[in-house]
């Protein structure tokens, strides 16, 4: 018999907060309209990027149109026109492109939106609702969820190595997992945040970590895209800020090691595909550094020099980090090995993550 799950969070830096409500089933529609109810709109505008499944893009709009007249705005038409939000309450149904954009309702449909741009505090909107489907999720094609897998890794590398051990004992390559373990994932996700940015609301300071790798990964997808699967982008982002740090005498080995080990179990990308320009993503890479890259001197803690998280680097430092990973030998860890790398302070393996309670 399903487990059914119910998880609440709440994301507040001053004024401006996000609620995060996971639900399962059918009958949860319900509460969404509630919520909807509560915002006492005149028009709603439902944003979408065209990778929401057909049933979750029509139940968010039906919801809506019963409420107030509903226009929808695919972004892959083009952004939104100007003026198109006034007077308007804005539902973004979809994945990271249309949870990134300013909403008063933002209902992920895949697990990357739902941890990372979905729970971001998006200005002018300072009251804002991410509402998931947990089952929804689980249904997800395999490939979809490994992307979003990506993100949680993310969160464990840069902000809570506590939960190395476990995760690293979760996942793995055909990323099928239930909807508690889904809730628990992002949980984990919505704490992270929750943490940093009650301080840090601009991301600018130690909220730069919720974005560690992802500019690299942008340039990795500019260049290599069509040879990568979905979350291979930004799973080599972060192996190539780990490479940096080493190459800069900034961390350990074990550092690298660990985030190779987190996403080759998780059936990610740990090498470059063939064929790639190293040039060009070499150039690609230099662009996206632009004044400095946050680079981890040890999972959950930044490197920082003369108050400064971002640091420069040099094309011969990203070349080199391209080169080792354009050569795929050695770079393969094996999933069914126990995981080496133990933070201090770490929770023993098979604890579960923040939030699962």
């Amino acid at each position: 018999m399903r487990r059914s799950v119910r998880l609440d969070r709440r994301i507040q830096a001053g004024a401006a907060h996000v609620s995060l409500a996971v639900r399962s089933g059918e009958p949860s529609w319900s509460e969404l309209g509630a919520w909807l109810d509560g915002l006492g709109a005149d028009r709603f505008l439902v944003v979408t990027d065209g990778t929401a499944p057909e049933d979750a893009l029509a139940g968010v709009r039906a919801l809506a149109a019963d409420r107030a007249p509903t226009t929808v705005h695919d972004l892959r038409d083009g952004p939104l026109p100007a003026g198109a939000r006034a007077g308007a309450a804005v539902l973004a149904v979809g994945g990271e492109r249309a949870c990134g954009i300013p909403a008063d309702v933002r209902v992920p449909t895949d697990l990357a939106a739902a941890c990372g741009p979905a729970l971001a505090l998006h200005r002018p909107v300072t009251a804002a609702l991410v509402w998931v489907r947990a089952d929804l999720l689980a249904a997800r094609p395999a490939a979809w969820t490994r992307a979003g897998t990506v993100a949680v890794v993310r969160h464990v590398l840069a902000v809570c190595p506590a939960h190395y051990p476990t995760l690293a004992a979760l996942l793995h390559p055909g990323a099928r997992y239930d909807e508690p373990m889904l809730t628990a994932l992002l949980a984990l996700c919505a704490d992270a945040r929750a943490a940093l940015v009650c301080f840090d609301p601009d991301e600018t300071g130690p909220a730069l970590a919720l974005g560690y790798g992802r500019s690299l990964a942008d340039a990795v997808r500019a260049v290599a895209g069509p040879d990568l699967a979905p979350g291979d982008a930004e799973a080599l982002g972060l192996l190539i800020a780990a490479r940096v740090a080493a190459r800069l005498g900034l961390a350990a080995g074990a550092t690298g090691w660990a985030h190779r080990e987190l996403l080759a179990r998780n059936g990610s990308a740990t090498a470059l595909p063939g064929g790639v320009d190293v040039d060009r993503l070499t150039a690609a890479l230099a662009a996206a550094a632009g004044p400095g890259l946050l680079l981890l001197a040890e999972l959950g803690r930044p490197y920082c020099a003369d108050g400064r998280l971002l640091t420069p680097v040099d094309g011969a430092v990203l070349r080199a980090a391209v080169e080792g990973l354009a050569d795929p030998v050695g770079t393969v860890v094996p999933h069914s090995r126990a995981a080496r790398y133990e933070p201090a302070g770490s929770e023993p393996a098979g604890s579960e993550p923040v939030g699962s309670r």
